[in-house]
This record gives structure tokens, C-alpha cells and sequence, in this order.
């Protein structure tokens, strides 16, 4: 996943940037936008582009929030993420700053965060007898602690690209020996 910030010069190339066959291809990119730029929307005044706290440039932010709505209806991209709501919402921004996500966006992301997903097979604990359906919260309760031991092995067993991002993985991990203890994981 590629992204960049709504207030980044380059912002109209980037929203541009995959018109085409060729380039970019498998590979999803989303801007993200700012409660700034919304506000500047809303209110129709212009906004500015800012690279090392300088502006750069003054843009109508009508017309670029129109020219990312095309491409993305033309184009299926890019994507938006609502930046500072992401982090309003972080649990952790106490001690980190999301700055991007995976590319289905499921897992917001720190700068080097890797994104070390695990599922559940919800199916699995439907049931179905002649009188009732329902769903086994007790058995699925007792899956969780291995579900999460089986995860926390996840990130000892990655192979890392960069250091950074094996630093950042291991270094917010959840409570090991918590999840050793099933009665602490239910």
C-alpha cells in the first residue's frame, strides 16, 4: 500500500498516477486525508500543499476532492483514509502514529509496522439443531488463548525485510505470559 498525505505537493501526480496500464500495477495506493483538508472542503477555502513546514502551493479543495472521487470511480483508486480519525481512534497513540495501512486496509499501521494477520472460522461454530441455530461462544472462547499463542509464534517466526520492522512488531507485542495463562485470555 502506497500513501500520502492530502497535503503532500506531489498529491495531484499521486492521484494520477495509476491512469494507466502499466505502472503501479498490484499495487494499491490511498491519500491521506486530513481533518484539515475536510474542513477546508467543507468550508470551500483554500488549502495548502506543505513539504518541510513551508507552502508549497494553494489548491481548491473542491476540485481535488472531485479529482479524487473520479479516479476512483474510474480508476478503483486511490483509496482514502481518514488519517487523523484513524488516530484519534488508535489504542496505542500514546506511543505511535499510524501513517498508513495493509493494502485491504484492515490493520492500520504505524511507520515499519507489519501487518501479522490471523482469522477465525466463524463457521465453524454455528450450529444448527431441529429447534434452535446458534453460535458457540464456549467453544470458541476456549479456541482464543491458542489462537493467540499460535499469533504471538507468527511474529517470532517472520522473516523481516528491515530491522525496523521486526523492532516494531516484537516491541508492541501483547503480554506474553498473559496469554500463557488461558483464564487471563478469555
Amino acid at each position: 500500500m502506497g500513501v500520502l498525505r492530502i497535503d503532500h505537493p506531489d498529491i495531484e501526480e499521486f492521484i494520477r498516477a495509476k491512469r494507466n496500464d502499466q505502472r503501479l500495477r498490484n499495487f494499491n495506493i490511498s491519500v491521506a486525508v486530513t481533518d484539515e483538508f475536510m474542513e477546508a472542503l467543507t468550508q470551500e477555502t483554500d488549502f495548502h500543499l506543505k513539504w518541510g513546514g513551508n507552502t508549497i502551493q494553494t489548491i481548491n479543495p473542491v476540485a481535488l476532492w472531485d479529482e479524487i472521487m473520479r479516479n476512483t470511480w474510474e480508476w478503483a483508486e486511490p483509496g482514502v483514509l481518514f488519517i487523523d480519525t484513524i488516530n484519534r481512534m488508535n489504542n496505542l497513540r500514546y506511543c505511535e502514529t499510524i501513517a498508513a495501512t495493509n493494502p485491504c486496509a484492515e490493520q492500520p499501521l504505524p511507520p515499519y509496522g507489519a501487518c501479522l494477520l490471523g482469522s477465525f472460522n466463524l463457521v465453524k461454530y454455528l450450529y444448527k439443531t431441529d429447534f434452535h441455530c446458534g453460535f458457540n461462544y464456549n467453544q470458541f472462547k476456549q479456541d482464543i488463548p491458542h489462537v493467540l499463542r499460535a499469533m504471538d509464534n507468527v511474529i517470532d517466526r517472520t522473516t523481516y525485510p528491515l530491522f525496523n520492522q521486526e523492532f516494531e512488531a516484537k516491541d508492541k507485542r501483547r503480554d506474553r505470559a498473559g496469554c500463557d495463562r488461558a483464564s487471563q485470555c478469555r
